[in-house]
């Protein structure tokens, strides 16, 4: 988790600003460059949190939504994921030859889990690490591993006594896919995450 080193660049940046002064420290701008630094040191958007006014063609793509395949597909990638071992970090030369890609995903790894669930934290999710089938796209299931909270709320229990998702929180994680999935191909590309991933907001 990110935690400590955001407690260390706000305290050193606190001292800074107070070694140049109460002027420096009272300045509407700096204050707001603090707390714009604080946020994106630990927020993570939650596409759960608000309504998606979809077009007709997306509306159209969401309609054709099939809930029950979801759950099937998110609940095997759920089970992955419950079951994966965390990775360490290695700190050995290997790191040099690595791809962005694979540096990104090597530091994700080696973070802090949720103790419950065994899923990384919101922000930890690499490009990887939901791409379940390596095919360089999200599928609605890939994609709501990291828009559902890592904790959902159940409503019941499946044929197996498994907890289900509620309809209600399907329903918001599939609104949020199509909204997002600009091309409609029905899937999202990173470029298409990378627009759900900072909130970006298209409606007209």
């Amino acid at each position: 988790m990110n935690f400590p080193i955001k407690t260390t660049a706000l305290s050193t940046l606190a001292l800074a600003l107070a070694a140049c002064g109460d002027d420096v420290a009272d300045d509407p701008v700096v204050g707001s460059e603090m707390a714009d630094t604080e946020t994106a040191m630990v927020d993570e958007y939650d596409p759960m949190t608000r309504d998606y006014m979809l077009g007709d063609e997306a509306q159209t793509r969401r309609d054709a939504f099939d809930a029950d395949a979801f759950r099937s597909e998110y609940r095997t990638y759920r089970d992955e994921v419950a079951a994966e071992q965390v990775e360490q970090a290695d700190d050995g030369d290997a790191a040099q030859d690595m791809s962005e890609d694979e540096r990104e995903e090597m530091t994700a790894a080696s973070q802090e889990r949720d103790t419950e669930t065994n899923m990384r934290l919101r922000q930890n999710m690499t490009w990887g690490y939901l791409d379940r089938n390596d095919d360089d796209q999200l599928s609605v299931a890939e994609y709501a591993i990291w828009a559902i909270p890592l904790n959902p709320q159940h409503e019941a229990m499946n044929d197996q006594g498994q907890p289900e998702l509620k309809a209600e929180t399907i329903n918001k994680a599939a609104d949020s896919f199509f909204y997002y999935d600009a091309d409609g191909d029905t899937y999202l590309d990173r470029r298409e995450f990378t627009a759900a991933r900072r909130g970006e907001t298209f409606d007209s």
